[in-house]
């Protein structure tokens, strides 16, 4: 993983939970960019990229704050004075967090760097009991590289992609927002200073994740047979609702059905293929039945039918006949029985 900082700084935001009252200790230079530094930062995006509450958005259509504005100022000109006065939206935070009483404060890190080949800039939450003892020497705060890293504290994170966010023609979401809240929301105070909507709807994940069931490459069984589609589709469908009370995670899938060392092929398969997805969601019941496999038989006749298949439009189920409304369906049953009568000839 080749990694690339341009530009890095740390804040500290001082608020204890239940008070409504805070102030910002502020670094007035940027950060040394050192081992230490590469090791952390190289981690912070690691993590985000596979926390299972990571949510993919956007920025809000035609509004602004001091977010965003000093965001598109650094870009514009790419400067240290501009990188650090980006850093500094951190007072419409803290204007925001002084309304909420369960806030808590932290260290926050702003960093912009190039991780093989793409560019991405962060800002990161981490609360004091982090595993990372940051000092302040004179009027910086530093990473003492005498701690170990410890980053399962990650309060909350936003990540834009520079890619995304600076093609026109690429309309996937930009941003990633994480959280280690109990309910996996993020806080609508952090949104809010970020300017962030669009997050994806269970709905959409429910759609995205059945569309990549249906044609990602297919899991082997415990004596190395391929699992037929309609089975894994419908062993995932019972995992989710029975073992997972309905939330999809994409890791924990990964691992189940295709194994431990494969807990990204899930995820990999929608970076492939440009499918933007969240990590974790609770599935749309509707639609989630959809991955089921209707089977029926009778002397001579065998069919399968996907359960959102049997509706007016596609196959009607009524009292004494099952009506199949397709073209491409007769015209092959059509064309095969032809075939089946010139060679009975």
């Amino acid at each position: 993983m080749e990694l690339s900082i341009r530009r890095i700084i740390v804040h500290f935001l001082e608020k204890e939970a239940k008070t409504t009252t805070a102030k910002i200790d502020p670094s007035k230079e940027l950060l040394k960019v050192d081992e230490f530094a590469e090791t952390l930062v190289s981690e912070l995006h690691e993590s985000i990229s596979s926390s299972p509450s990571l949510k993919n958005a956007a920025f809000k259509n035609d509004e602004t704050n001091l977010f965003t504005n000093s965001l598109d100022e650094y870009l514009n000109s790419e400067n240290d004075n501009t990188f650090i006065t980006f850093s500094n939206s951190l007072s419409l935070l803290r204007e925001k967090v002084e309304k909420e009483s369960f806030a808590k404060g932290g260290y926050y890190l702003f960093c912009d760097y190039v991780i093989n080949d793409n560019r991405f800039l962060s800002v990161v939450l981490l609360r004091k009991k982090s595993g990372i003892n940051i000092i302040k020497e004179k009027e910086v705060f530093k990473l003492d590289s005498s701690e170990n890293i410890n980053i399962e504290k990650i309060a909350m994170a936003a990540r834009l992609n520079h890619k995304i966010y600076s093609s026109s023609a690429d309309d996937r979401n930009y941003l990633a927002l994480i959280t280690t809240q109990k309910d996996g929301e993020v806080s609508e105070y952090f949104k809010e200073w970020v300017l962030a909507e669009g997050l994806i709807k269970n709905a959409v994940n429910t759609d995205r994740f059945i569309t990549i069931l249906k044609s990602i490459g297919l899991p082997i069984d415990s004596e190395g047979n391929e699992i037929g589609r309609a089975d894994f589709k419908r062993q995932v469908y019972d995992y989710v609702r029975t073992n997972k009370r309905g939330r999809a995670n994409i890791y924990d899938i990964s691992a189940h059905f295709y194994g431990e060392d494969s807990q990204s092929a899930i995820k990999d398969f929608a970076d492939a293929n440009d499918i933007t997805l969240d990590p974790e969601f609770k599935v749309s019941t509707t639609k989630w039945k959809s991955l089921i496999t209707i089977r029926a038989s009778v002397e001579g006749i065998k069919i399968d039918i996907d359960y959102d298949k049997i509706n007016d439009e596609n196959v009607q189920v009524l009292e004494d006949r099952v009506v199949i409304h397709s073209k491409d369906l007769a015209s092959l049953i059509a064309k095969k029985h032809q075939i089946a009568q010139t060679s009975n000839d």
